[in-house]
């Protein structure tokens, strides 16, 4: 078994990058950060199940409305994720590629203002995520990318009432530490 702890670079898509002025259901976010912790089960040389949780919190969309003066926009997520990976390579190899998938619970936060900038609100969706994942374990670090697959249906963020379709997918790149104190963690 082995810990790793992870950091990196998230650039969403969708709506959730979508300008906050000009659109219906843009969130207006732009390149966040993404930290990430897993606890990662070996069953053999070449396959790993790992539950994992994530915080990905993308950059504010910040501006000036006319009655309420400046105002920000925060969108983040929260992930709990189950992922299975497939590593190929000698444990002893310096250079090992590797391939993940996952699926979990997410949880997507918003902080701000209606689109007609009179309601302040702090609302939460649950929803199932899924993502794939490629990279390379370099002796105790792993480099990777990632695509997470987020999208939900909610009557909670700017039209009350109405249930309208999101899409908060996101493209990263990660790397990750693991621990040194595990049984062989090269």
């Amino acid at each position: 078994d082995r810990v790793l702890v992870e950091a990196g670079w998230a650039k969403p898509y969708g709506d959730l990058a979508q300008d906050y002025t000009e659109t219906t259901s843009g969130f207006g976010a732009s390149d966040g950060l993404e930290l990430g912790f897993r606890w990662r089960h070996h069953f053999s040389r070449t396959i790993s199940l790992s539950p994992a949780f994530h915080f990905v919190d993308y950059r504010n969309f910040t501006s000036t409305g006319s009655d309420i003066g400046d105002y920000r926009i925060s969108s983040s997520s929260l992930r709990y994720t189950l992922e299975l990976m497939i590593i190929q390579g000698e444990e002893s190899s310096s250079a090992r590629p590797f391939l993940a998938f996952s699926g979990g619970w997410y949880r997507n936060r918003v902080i701000g203002y209606n689109k007609t900038l009179v309601v302040p609100f702090d609302e939460s969706v649950n929803t199932l995520g899924f993502a794939a994942r490629g990279g390379v374990r370099l002796g105790l670090f792993e480099l990777s990318a990632v695509y997470s697959l987020n999208r939900f249906d909610t009557v909670r963020y700017f039209n009350a009432g109405v249930n309208e379709s999101y899409n908060w997918d996101n493209f990263g790149v990660r790397a990750g530490w693991i621990i040194p104190f595990s049984d062989g963690a090269h």
